[in-house]
């Protein structure tokens, strides 16, 4: 039977869309708001651009379904894939059930291309030091996850934030694609979640996408997965076929 799943089944780790990166230095200055001769615009302001800038879900979006082939550990599985909007996630496969760090994997695919809440704001948001890193400027919060960000031509290239295990996630967007819109998509991401304490590395991911364009949205064709952890690293591919766009009728 599908199973229906909330958002907070959702693993923290694949593209948090909105995003954010460690300041593994507190004595880097944070200004909120601040303005300096080299910037045109305050922290807040590019971190709200580069949100603006990513492909998302248009207002019409209701979502779809399609055929999903997951492969796993060695296993081919086959079933359907069912996404409303905004969260709602259903996953049947023919035969067993679909590992939950898979179906963690998809959702956090597919939430990350719903529009972000424009009531929504950030904590404390304010430029680091100017430096040269190559992923572009920092931008720090001062929210309860620490969450900082990495910000270049309008895209934002790397994330970070703690959680309450005494870990932090860093994700560094590796390639992108432009759409038809001109907005940007991540297509390669580099994970890792580190020990806060000790900065030894706990797991590492790496996350490749492709999209295929239907009916004007930009909707997931495949996502490769390289896990390494617990001495061994593991491969998982997701594909989706056979799509079907769901409209705003009762029974979909």
């Amino acid at each position: 039977m599908p199973r229906n799943t909330g958002v907070r089944g959702a693993m923290g780790i694949a593209l948090l869309a909105s995003a954010m990166i460690f300041a593994f230095g507190a004595l880097l200055s944070v200004n909120a708001g601040s303005k300096t001769d080299s910037d045109q615009v305050s922290a807040s302001e590019l971190l709200q651009q580069a949100r603006e800038n990513r492909e998302v879900f248009s207002d019409g979006f209701v979502g779809f379904r399609s055929r999903l082939t997951v492969r796993v550990d060695g296993t081919l599985m086959r079933g359907t894939c069912t996404f409303r909007m905004p969260d709602q996630l259903e996953v049947a496969m023919e035969d067993g059930q679909l590992p939950e760090a898979v179906e963690a994997t998809i959702r956090s695919m597919l939430m990350h291309r719903v529009p972000s809440d424009s009531d929504s704001t950030d904590e404390g948001v304010g430029y680091a030091a100017m430096d040269a890193d190559p992923l572009g400027r920092h931008i720090m919060l001062a929210d309860a996850y620490r969450s900082a960000y990495r910000i270049r031509d309008r895209q934002i290239l790397k994330v970070s934030r703690g959680f309450g295990d005494n870990s932090r996630l860093v994700l560094n967007v590796m390639e992108t694609v432009t759409t038809a819109t001109g907005r940007y998509l991540p297509r390669h991401v580099f994970a890792v979640r580190f020990d806060s304490e000790t900065g030894a590395i706990q797991e590492a991911w790496s996350y490749l996408s492709k999209f295929q364009r239907f009916g004007g949205e930009y909707l997931p064709l495949s996502r490769q997965v390289i896990r390494a952890g617990e001495g061994d690293a593991a491969a998982t591919l997701i594909e989706w076929d056979d799509l079907e766009l769901l409209e705003q009728v009762s029974g979909d």
